[in-house]
């Protein structure tokens, strides 16, 4: 489990305040491993908030053989800048485990699941969509490691409004609690809310505080 937290802020010249927080957490049960995270970004000029992010999400994976297996989740948003209210998206499929060495691993997933977006400025939709994800890992020895995520949401009842998301991290320990994580996420919607933009960027930097449950987890 891992808490993050940012902030940056000018005066004189300029009056800005940028803030950030970012949490997850792993936990393998007997037959489930649960996984959950949550993401906060707000930026404020001169007393007027310019930019605010929610994020949450929790996924279920329970292994049918050493390559396979079951997942569920579900993935929660708040982007009123991007038109977005709220979204969310609720899926069910298969997981993949294509390559699990020390020095890599990468995991797939395929799942079908059903948006449902309440908008800013227009009606809102309820479609179903795959969800088609590809995520990399390269641990740094023992210091840190860097993550490479790729995810394709199709849309299945227009097929112009596909999504897809980048996102790029590195973290780096700088003690047994503590480390420095920086990360770069982009997403790009092909049919966004009108009058909004297809693509958004977001870089992040944190300080981050680790720890781990006092009893081991259970034997795959």
């Amino acid at each position: 489990m891992q808490v993050g937290a940012s902030f940056v802020g000018t005066s004189g010249n300029s009056d800005t305040a940028s803030t950030g927080a970012d949490f997850s957490a792993h936990r393998r049960g007997l037959v489930w491993q649960i996984e959950s995270s949550a993401t906060a970004v707000r930026t404020n000029s001169l007393g007027e908030t310019t930019a605010e992010r929610y994020l949450g999400m929790l996924r279920g994976q329970r292994k049918l053989t050493p390559i396979i297996g079951l997942t569920t989740g579900a993935k929660l948003e708040r982007d009123r800048f991007s038109g977005l209210d709220f979204r969310s998206i609720l899926d069910g499929g298969l997981s993949w485990a294509l390559v699990h060495h020390p020095e890599w691993t990468l995991d797939g997933l395929t799942s079908v699941a059903w948006l449902h977006e309440s908008r800013t400025t227009d009606i809102g939709i309820d479609d179903p969509i795959g969800v088609f994800q590809v995520l990399s890992r390269v641990p740094f020895g023992t210091a840190g490691d860097t993550t490479q995520r790729f995810t394709y949401y199709p849309d299945f009842k227009n097929t112009s409004a596909f999504r897809n998301e980048l996102e790029i991290t590195a973290q780096a320990s700088m003690n047994a609690r503590l480390a420095l994580k920086i990360g770069y996420l982009l997403r790009y919607s092909n049919d966004p809310v009108p009058g909004f933009k297809k693509t958004d960027n977001t870089t992040t930097a944190s300080v981050v505080l680790r720890w781990k449950a006092a009893t081991n987890a259970p034997a795959p």
